[in-house]
């Protein structure tokens, strides 16, 4: 007999035996490491625990039934989907590929300036073409830019399979290749690699667009990292799933549970449970309590260690540490249904971006904003002048309704508390400022939007437990060091993963899953103790 307030899931199988792995979360680098982990070691007993009512974290859908709408709330297209790209692999080698219907666009990205939109073709090749035709000017940054991108981005891109030694490399010419962009290219942003290479403000708007698939601006990130992002999209290919994020996110809850797993839902973790000898033992939630021999932490860091571990731990260091990682920026999310198609309107392309000032004064407005606090400041900063993402899902998925879903960056600092007056306020602020821009842009579009919802940092907040309401994790900038936050770990059998450690993509989370599945060991009855046995990714 189990003690008061266990849990069985299993259903059959003994109370007393401990899970093999715990995954705290069903957001999607969970889903996929527990999948592909059931898949590389039959018969390991893997749970995975979720607060929400469906799995998948930001990978998942909500729908609107008198809207006829179902709105994808993480808004990304999968990256590394054609040729040598990761993630088509993995889902090829989970047998998954067939089992998702996939959307391809025919473009990769539109750029909608005052002077006109900038279409770039879904190919390397051919956009590298098209942008020296526009800029002539910028045709020796372009070239340096792409030979960046095949070189460096590439060798990022491949890192895990070349620590893996599945793919071949010349190993003193890639060892010279890393110091170099180690030392050359890892410390500067994209903001200031830009200013050297290119000539024209808008070709720099126009290739930083992709930073907006990591959660940030082009003076956060880190110039070695954005050629990584580039070579997964534009040289590895697009797709969307259609279906949005849940399809893929229910693909692989069904792999768990098929290989006897379990993803259990609506299962909040309160506490987790460790020994007098420093070593995880289990969680306790509202359901009771799952035993279990190792931990994996797919929620924010800052998250897990205010909240869920015991207070009396010294985990002062491992806070310290923390402090220096940067979460991304918020996401706040505006989803709108039509009347009728988009492409009626005079917008087909699955993504635009709307471009209000360029990213010199827009950065400037937003450091301005930050330092000043005010509302207005802030509204103008982060609403007013950034671009604007649009996402037209009816031209991927025309059974979910004819939806448009605009996203943006923003600080939660500004933001009132929920189901205030003011906070409503700000909501309707927010649609109108938003669709006042997009109707400059496409005015046919005025008196056909009949339905419009906000997601707002407050809603991402209360939703994933993400620290500030951010939208992809933790930001990738200069410096690597507070990534390695989880290093020593004093808990024994406790490891972090999330977009907090991955990288902010789907593409990132199944390749650092597939790291994790395939440098994972049975503990079987043994314990180990110290923080040895802690990820080391």
């Amino acid at each position: 007999m189990s003690s008061p307030g266990e849990c069985d899931v299993a259903g059959d199988v003994a109370e007393d035996v401990p899970w093999d792995v715990i995954c705290l979360g069903a957001g999607l680098t969970s889903l996929a490491f527990a999948a592909q982990l059931v898949q590389r070691h039959p018969g390991v007993r893997v749970l995975v625990l979720e607060k929400h009512h469906v799995p998948g974290g930001y990978a998942s859908v909500f729908h609107r039934p008198r809207q006829s709408a179902v709105f994808d709330c993480s808004l990304h297209k999968l990256s590394g989907m054609r040729g040598e790209g990761n993630l088509k692999r993995i889902l090829d080698d989970m047998g998954l590929s067939h089992e998702l219907e996939l959307v391809y666009p025919a473009s990769f990205l539109q750029a909608s300036f005052e002077s006109g939109n900038v279409t770039l073709p879904n190919n390397a090749e051919q956009t590298r073409a098209l942008l020296k035709q526009r800029y002539p000017l910028d045709v020796a940054g372009i070239d340096q830019f792409f030979a960046d991108v095949e070189l460096h981005g590439k060798n990022a891109y491949f890192q895990f399979q070349m620590m893996a030694g599945q793919y071949d490399v010349n190993v003193p010419q890639l060892i010279a290749d890393l110091r170099f962009a180690l030392k050359n290219l890892r410390g500067i942003t994209v903001q200031e690699a830009f200013r050297k290479l290119f000539h024209s403000e808008e070709l720099r708007e126009l290739l930083a667009l992709p930073v907006g698939y990591v959660g940030g601006y082009p003076e956060d990130f880190s110039y070695l990292y954005f050629l990584h992002i580039i070579y997964a999209t534009l040289h590895c290919g697009n797709a969307y799933v259609k279906g949005a994020s849940q399809a893929l996110s229910d693909a692989l809850a069904a792999k768990i549970e098929q290989a006897g797993g379990k993803v259990a839902l609506r299962t909040r973790v309160e506490h987790i449970m460790v020994g007098p000898d420093l070593e995880f033992e289990g969680v306790q939630t509202r359901k009771g309590v799952f035993k279990g021999r190792q931990l994996y932490i797919n929620a924010a860091p800052h998250y897990a260690l205010e909240q869920l571990f015991p207070a009396s731990l010294q985990l002062d260091d491992v806070k310290r540490k923390l402090a220096d990682l940067k979460a991304s920026w918020a996401a706040v999310t505006l989803y709108v249904v039509l009347d009728g198609d988009p492409a009626s309107y005079g917008l087909e392309c699955t993504e635009t971006f709307l471009i209000g000032a360029f990213n010199d004064e827009a950065g400037e407005l937003r450091r301005s904003a930050m330092a000043s606090g005010a509302d207005a400041h802030m509204e103008q900063a982060f609403w007013e002048v950034p671009p604007i993402e649009i996402t037209n899902y009816h031209a991927m998925n025309p059974e979910a309704g004819a939806v448009l879903i605009f996203n943006m960056f923003d600080s939660i600092h500004h933001w009132p508390v929920r189901r205030t007056p003011a906070y409503k306020a700000k909501k309707r602020r927010f649609t109108e400022v938003v669709l006042e821009r997009f109707y400059a842009r496409f005015p046919a579009f005025r008196g056909h939007i009949r339905y419009t919802e906000v997601s707002t940092p407050r809603t991402y907040e209360r939703y994933t437990n993400n620290t500030n309401g951010a939208g992809f994790g933790a930001l990738v900038t200069t410096t690597l060091s507070p990534h390695l936050f989880h290093h020593g770990f004093p808990i024994a059998n406790v490891h972090f993963m999330s977009t907090w450690l991955a990288g902010p993509s789907y593409e990132a989370a199944f390749g650092f899953a597939e790291h994790k599945a395939m440098n994972w060991r049975h503990l079987g009855t043994a314990r180990t103790s110290g923080g040895l046995n802690t990820s080391t990714a």
